[in-house]
């Protein structure tokens, strides 16, 4: 299921629209947070119009989320939450933003990079989910806002056609993935198949084969490194500048004594004084 894929640790999740469905993009968003356990009571979310223009909006949007969680935690996560049970700190509130067409209709785009900072630095924030459809942006300077949001997302969601989507992730430790599924809508789930055949993250299709049922690939150019028999006699035969062809006669070494020499063998300890 995609909400396997979209509900991870990942804090801050971009969906980037190219099929213009924003209408449906809080119920989609709530449908995937429900799929793995989590209650309307962790889901938060902004009613869209003229509210988006008071900057007191967003304020009290991020101050319910820190009193309730002080006051009133909310339900844990499943599966991989279980010190929530034993009364540790709960992991916090999913927020859904509007849409990026609404909040650039209201808000500047410093204003919602701040929004997206402070949510994603903010302890009793789980996850934040913001929707883009590239079509609406309606900003002189949308391809640089939407990149912006790319900048600061930890999961990337592109839904390319109705039947192709691409994730991008990255890990706390750098790490970045990128993978390609296959999409099928039902009536009660959206299925996704990764066109890479299932392989697990991070290995490719030629790392999952056999080196024994591996072929070597065919050479993409004429250069080659081995060498024929031709080939070697003739490297044999060549005699490099530096190599010398004879052997070194040998050499005797002449000295011319200087006339303050003392060749007196006699007594070769005199001028010592002993």
């Amino acid at each position: 299921m995609l909400s396997n894929l979209l509900v991870t640790k990942q804090k801050v999740v971009l969906v980037i629209d190219e099929l213009n469905r924003e209408r449906i993009a809080l119920k989609f968003i709530e449908s995937l947070l429900h799929e793995q356990g989590q209650g309307a009571e962790t889901i938060k979310s902004l009613p869209t119009g003229v509210t988006l223009k008071h900057e007191a909006t967003f304020e009290a949007l991020i101050n319910e989320c820190g009193n309730h969680n002080n006051n009133n935690p909310p339900a844990g996560e499943t599966g991989d939450q279980d010190a929530d049970s034993a009364g540790s700190k709960p992991s916090g509130f999913n927020i859904i933003l509007p849409t990026l067409a609404d909040l650039l209709c209201y808000q500047s785009p410093a204003f919602i990079f701040g929004l997206i900072n402070r949510l994603r630095r903010s302890e009793h924030v789980r996850r934040v989910f913001i929707w883009a459809s590239p079509q609406h942006l309606q900003h002189p300077h949308s391809a640089y806002i939407l990149a912006g949001c790319e900048y600061l997302a930890e999961l990337v969601l592109r839904l390319e056609s109705d039947k192709l989507l691409s994730l991008i992730a990255r890990k706390p430790g750098g790490g970045v993935s990128n993978r390609r599924f296959s999409c099928q809508v039902s009536k009660t789930q959206f299925q996704v198949t990764p066109l890479d055949g299932g392989l697990p993250e991070g290995v490719s299709p030629k790392q999952s084969i056999p080196e024994e049922e591996q072929t070597p690939e065919p050479a993409s150019s004429t250069f080659k490194i081995e060498l024929d028999e031709d080939e070697v006699v003739a490297r044999n035969a060549l005699t490099l500048p530096y190599e010398r062809t004879s052997e070194p006669s040998e050499g005797n070494i002449i000295y011319t004594p200087d006339a303050d020499d003392d060749f007196d063998e006699e007594d070769p300890d005199e001028d010592l004084c002993i």
